[in-house]
């Protein structure tokens, strides 16, 4: 009887090595993985795959590889174009399979088939990747782990190594991050000196200062706007006191000067370019100075505009001058001064 026994279960076994697979010579790709373009439940739109395999046995036979999703992935039938450039540089050094790839995806079974590689050039040394395009695969609409297949295939279709590949579809966009910044507002302002002299004058020559240098940064995208103040809205004398040079008419028109007569005025213009900035400089119409006979007049009650950017700018250079004329009635004095107040206001 225990003979009969032993003779049936050895029986038994040979038979089902014939009938199934044969489980123990089954390989797997030396590596494979699945990286989709959203892991939330239900994700379509950006949902693009990337798979990359390294071959085991006999990599010189594979001429596709089969990509199957499980139950609860959504496949859509068609021909998809097979991507093999744009890789991430991790894992480093994925390369294009060798070949004119060719894709066919099916809902029913919910498989890629990538077809047309080259045989005869596939080594089992390199990782190899392709991607898909979104709006192929739909993920689940249930949270959880699923497996995905990777196969290498003959061209007859017939499975040549094959590793199942796990991936975690979790909630609705709970696989995104919302970054939120935000930017200081800054502005810088400076002039190059605090002291500026027009040369001696007399009767018969208009004179111009040397200049001071005001430099204006700020990343407001409404730029800034910059204002000049005259202490006195003249150069005055402690030995001449009754014989002021006083300014012109502030009237939006730039004066002109002219030797013989007594004028002393403001005169901006751009010095070097920014580098960085957007918008334009404008000048207040007042000093707007067209020449170098010109000069813009100060208001002799409180602060005046006189230049503006519409702009953001990494450094705007106003080189600030003072021109004047005197009549011959203008007594001798080298103590004539004035005080210039220059601020600038970023527009925010």
């Amino acid at each position: 009887m225990v003979k009969n026994k032993r003779f049936l279960v050895i029986a038994s076994v040979l038979l089902l090595s014939f009938l199934l697979p044969d489980i123990a010579n089954a390989s797997q790709l030396t590596q494979a993985g699945v990286r989709l373009g959203r892991l939330g439940t239900s994700a379509s739109t950006g949902n693009d795959v990337l798979v990359t395999f390294k071959l085991n046995s006999a990599p010189t036979t594979v001429a596709k590889v089969t990509v199957t999703f499980p139950v609860g992935f959504t496949v859509a039938t068609g021909t998809p174009a097979v991507g093999t450039s744009g890789f991430p540089l991790t894992p480093s050094s994925i390369t294009a399979p060798p070949g004119s790839l060719t894709a066919t995806s099916t809902a029913a079974s919910r498989t890629i088939v990538v077809s047309g590689l080259t045989s005869a050039s596939l080594t089992n040394s390199t990782l190899y990747g392709f991607s898909i395009p979104s709006g192929v695969v739909t993920n689940p609409g249930s949270v959880g782990q699923y497996e995905i297949s990777v196969e290498s295939d003959t061209a007859a279709s017939a499975p040549v190594d094959t590793t199942l590949t796990e991936v975690y579809i979790t909630g609705s966009n709970a696989d995104q991050i919302a970054v939120n910044a935000s930017v200081a507002p800054n502005f810088n302002f400076s002039l190059s000196a605090n002291t500026d002299t027009v040369p001696k004058v007399d009767s018969t020559t208009i004179q111009t200062s040397s200049g001071v240098t005001m430099t204006v940064g700020t990343n407001s995208p409404l730029g800034y706007t910059a204002y000049v103040h005259s202490s006195n809205a003249a150069l005055t004398s402690a030995t001449n006191p009754t014989t002021p040079i006083t300014t012109g008419t502030f009237d939006a028109v730039p004066d002109a000067l002219s030797a013989g007569t007594t004028n002393y005025g403001f005169v901006p213009s751009t010095g070097a370019a920014c580098s960085t900035c957007t918008g334009a400089l404008s000048y207040d119409a007042e000093y707007a100075i067209p020449d170098g006979v010109h000069a813009g007049a100060f208001n002799g009650t409180g602060y005046a505009s006189f230049v503006s950017r519409n702009g953001f700018t990494n450094a705007d250079q106003i080189v600030l001058k003072e021109r004047d004329t005197v009549a011959n009635t203008i007594g001798y004095a080298n103590d004539y001064t004035d005080t210039l107040t220059i601020v600038a206001a970023g527009n925010f």
